[in-house]
């Protein structure tokens, strides 16, 4: 009996061993996130994860494709961080864990991409109506450039050429036309981005041109610009009948858009504004009005 009673006793304590330990081991590390995307940005590189639930926090570690050793780059409770410590052109490595109630997850496989920066943009039509030239600023580590463009006012890029090579700054499109209306005048607007293989730079600014003449004193010009951009080409795209004569320039509104005396227009705020551009010619004066609208 003595040795029965024993038996049962060491069982006993075995079970409520069993029991006062086992919520230890099952506490199971969590999953890695299923997902690590990386983009180049305006701002440096954002990487994005998928959540996991319970998470405590987060760990994102990268480095450069030739070093030995990853570095930190965030630890909190958001699911994205943008990078802006980066050099231009190199390839980086990046890798995120999950942490719950101190347990973590294994890093999830590392994602690579190359850093490009933003390119900076501008537009130009030629003076003999040959087309409209783009220049932009040469991507450290981009093998290459993508061109869109958009008409008018409408926001609906396409793509109209890609360059293959890192080292062309310039791109000429002679595929703009004139408008067939009495004004002659369309407005594009472009922007590019850079490449190197699958990834991409972020887009560049938007630089806008016209293309035509202006040929209808009786017909205005209607203009659609943003808040904070600028034309500096409007004088040009008078007729050479009226660009021979002495412009002066006046605005409606000058809160919505204003103009200088040699006929830079910048729109100022949200809103409509009629410009005239005076010219004297053969001692006449000849009103054209432009109709600006800011965005």
């Amino acid at each position: 009996m003595k040795k029965l009673k024993s038996i049962s006793i060491i069982l006993l304590s075995i079970a409520i061993c069993t029991l006062s330990v086992s919520p230890y081991f099952a506490a199971k590390a969590p999953k890695a996130p299923k997902t690590l995307k990386l983009s180049n940005t305006a701002n440096g590189i954002k990487a994005s994860w998928s959540k996991v639930k319970g998470a405590t926090k987060y760990v994102l570690k990268y480095k450069k494709s030739t070093a030995k050793k990853y570095k930190i780059a965030y630890s909190g409770k958001k699911i994205k961080y943008t990078d802006d410590n980066l050099s231009p052109g190199a390839t980086y490595k990046f890798k995120v864990k999950a942490v719950v109630k101190k347990k973590s997850s294994a890093y999830t496989k590392p994602a690579t991409i190359v850093y490009l920066d933003k390119p900076q943009l501008s537009a130009e039509e030629l003076l003999d109506m040959n087309g409209i030239t783009l220049t932009w600023s040469k991507v450290k580590g981009a093998k290459g450039y993508r061109i869109y463009r958009s008409l008018k006012s409408q926001n609906s890029y396409k793509k109209i050429a890609t360059i293959k090579s890192g080292s062309t700054k310039t791109y000429l499109d002679k595929t703009v036309k004139d408008s067939k209306t009495p004004t002659r005048i369309n407005s594009y607007k472009y922007y590019i981005k850079a490449y190197n293989g699958n990834y991409s730079s972020a887009k560049s600014n938007i630089a806008s041109e016209i293309f035509g003449y202006f040929e209808d004193e009786d017909t205005p010009l209607y203009l659609t610009i943003k808040k904070g951009e600028t034309y500096k080409d409007i004088y040009n795209k008078l007729s050479s009948y009226y660009a021979t004569g002495l412009v002066t320039w006046k605005t409606s509104d000058k809160s919505i858009a204003k103009v200088s005396s040699v006929g830079v227009i910048t729109g100022v705020k949200k809103g409509t504004a009629t410009l005239t551009a005076s010219v004297l010619y053969n001692d006449k004066v000849h009103d054209i009005k432009i109709i600006v609208t800011v965005k």
